[in-house]
């Protein structure tokens, strides 16, 4: 039985008793307060056990969830630094990417350059040759007697 029921049939049965003339006392019978008494004693532990346990649940259940709580804000933190760690890489690879593209460029610039330098040089000596050979044709030519040599014709 609930411990507020047997305090109102405690209630009750002082309200019925009789009241002694001139105080405030009142006359009960006493079988029905001792076994009102006697239940309350049953009751009282009993849901003070309750309540403990309800308390200790109430623990449980709080520990638990602070538990996932911090868990879950691990994990977040976790993933958030690896993020962040990835982003970092993937910026660290786009600067090590650009700087390779600008050395491969500028690589490219000097190759080209170089390459214009040799062709020149090379068509330079090239028309130097074809200067000197065509020279002695033409003095090859005059000196069998069909064309005049090259210093003449000038």
């Amino acid at each position: 039985m609930d411990i507020l029921q047997l305090v109102d049939r405690l209630e009750a049965l002082v309200n019925r008793g009789r009241h002694v003339p001139f105080t405030a006392r009142v006359v009960m019978g006493e079988d029905e307060v001792l076994e009102v008494i006697d239940q309350m004693r049953i009751a009282v532990p009993e849901e003070i056990k309750s309540a403990r346990r309800v308390q200790q649940e109430r623990q449980r259940i709080l520990t638990e969830a602070q538990e996932e709580a911090d868990r879950i804000t691990e994990d977040a933190r976790r993933r958030i630094n690896e993020m962040i760690g990835e982003h970092e890489f993937v910026q660290a690879a786009r600067a090590r990417a650009e700087q390779i593209v600008r050395q491969a460029e500028e690589q490219a610039v000097a190759m080209r350059e170089g390459a214009d330098d040799y062709v020149a040089q090379a068509l330079s000596a090239f028309d130097r040759q074809l200067e000197e050979l065509q020279r002695q044709v033409h003095n090859g030519l005059a000196s069998v007697g069909g064309a005049r040599p090259a210093e003449e014709k000038q």
